[in-house]
């Protein structure tokens, strides 16, 4: 039986906590055997938290409403979805005029997802591991990775790095950097992260992402993070700035940025450049100290996103995740064919798996909505960018995605 709409009910608002160093009552166990069950990248860690994300045979399914009905936007499996990929749906949505007007959940079975029982929305997004989702099915439906992360192979000399970095991002950091006293530190102490978390990534975080934010717990930063990590200053004028946390690998190869802030949030240090140059000077700090490999984390693999258009910038490749997310998948269903639906398509196109694994950026277009390759997807990874036609993902005969002439 097909879903209804009276089978959804309201979801009740998830307003996360704010955590406080002083409320250090975690013991450092349990938080980096929470970090290691999110981030590892051991095979047997992977393979353990593949199997348990699988486990389920009911899973929850969200309905995000638009406030005149115009779009729809449905997501359905793994929980982490629910605060990355449809918060940013949403936000992608809002950007087009469209706003939430409110969200309604239930519970659905896999097996009648399996038959085509999909909730009732003009859009679907259903997030899996990439075996579950080869059991659903593949007409009027694209598939792109869960998660993506932009890694820069960092070259032997600075040269060598300035050319990987886009022109006008280089010139746009010198102009910045002349009109500054900055320096780049460290400093792993108990008390500079205390400094960093709650003057800087705290406030960064709920100025940029208000009651949506999501971020690592005092406790897995400071027992988890620190201890095999490294925290940076930027300053300016001798005063600290900005900051961020890296997390090394265990063979020391990868230093992976994972929370960052501005001091109190101001976003002037984001007008300014502050924070651009954060990115700019780990980068240099990593060529000096010969460091193969810098890792940006994770992010959703919407080329529209505007974390993504700024950061390929830097020359990364981009590559699915080290960790559990990079057997896991989202897959799009175009459910009604409206105005809205295809406006918000051709506004933000993706990240495809082809046949054999890899990734290849997709554009979508009609007549009358020619493919948004302003939104460049130039990294030294990616393929060319291709095209596939809105019409094909409502009459279920998506094509394989044509190559966009030079």
């Amino acid at each position: 039986m097909l879903l209804s709409p009276r089978s959804f009910e309201p979801a009740a608002p998830v307003r996360p906590a704010a955590p406080h160093p002083a409320a250090d009552l975690v013991p450092a166990l349990p938080a980096r055997l929470r970090y290691t069950w999110n981030n590892s990248r051991h095979p047997a860690w992977r393979t353990t938290r593949r199997l348990v994300d699988d486990a389920p045979t009911r899973v929850q399914a969200v309905v995000s409403r638009e406030r005149r009905g115009l779009l729809d936007i449905a997501y359905v499996g793994l929980p982490a979805g629910r605060t990355n990929i449809l918060q940013l749906l949403e936000h992608q949505r809002s950007r087009l005029g469209m706003d939430t007007g409110g969200r309604e959940q239930a519970l659905v079975a896999w097996r009648d997802l399996a038959r085509g029982a999909l909730p009732p929305a003009d859009l679907v997004v259903i997030g899996a591991e990439s075996g579950r989702l080869a059991q659903l099915p593949a007409g009027r439906g694209i598939t792109a990775p869960f998660r993506i992360h932009l890694t820069v192979d960092v070259p032997a000399d600075l040269d060598g790095l300035e050319r990987q970095i886009s022109k006008r991002e280089r010139w746009q950091f010198r102009r910045d950097h002349a009109r500054h006293d900055w320096a780049w530190t460290e400093d792993t102490t108990p008390d500079a992260l205390e400094f960093f978390y709650l003057r800087m990534h705290l406030p960064t975080m709920a100025t940029r992402h208000g009651d949506r934010s999501r971020t690592e717990a005092w406790q897995v930063a400071r027992h988890a993070i620190l201890p095999s990590g490294s925290l940076f200053f930027l300053t300016d004028a001798g005063h600290r700035v900005a900051g961020v946390l890296c997390h090394w690998s265990a063979d020391g190869t990868t230093l992976t940025t994972r929370l960052l802030g501005v001091l109190d949030g101001d976003e002037q240090l984001y007008r300014d450049g502050t924070f651009k140059a954060v990115y700019h000077h780990l980068l240099r700090w990593a060529q000096a100290q010969g460091v193969p490999r810098v890792d940006f984390y994770g992010t959703e693999a919407f080329i529209s996103k505007g974390i993504f258009q700024w950061k390929r910038r830097l020359g990364p490749r981009v590559e699915l995740p080290p960790n559990h997310f990079s057997t896991k998948r989202i897959r799009l269903y175009a459910r009604r064919d409206t105005p809205a639906l295809r406006d918000f398509l051709v506004a933000n196109p993706l990240l495809s798996h082809r046949p054999d694994g890899s990734l290849v950026p997709v554009y979508f277009t009609d007549d009358q909505r020619p493919p948004r390759l302003d939104l460049s997807a130039r990294c030294p990874s990616l393929p060319v960018p291709h095209t596939v036609p809105v019409n094909s993902l409502f009459d279920g005969t998506v094509p394989t995605p044509v190559p966009v002439a030079p």
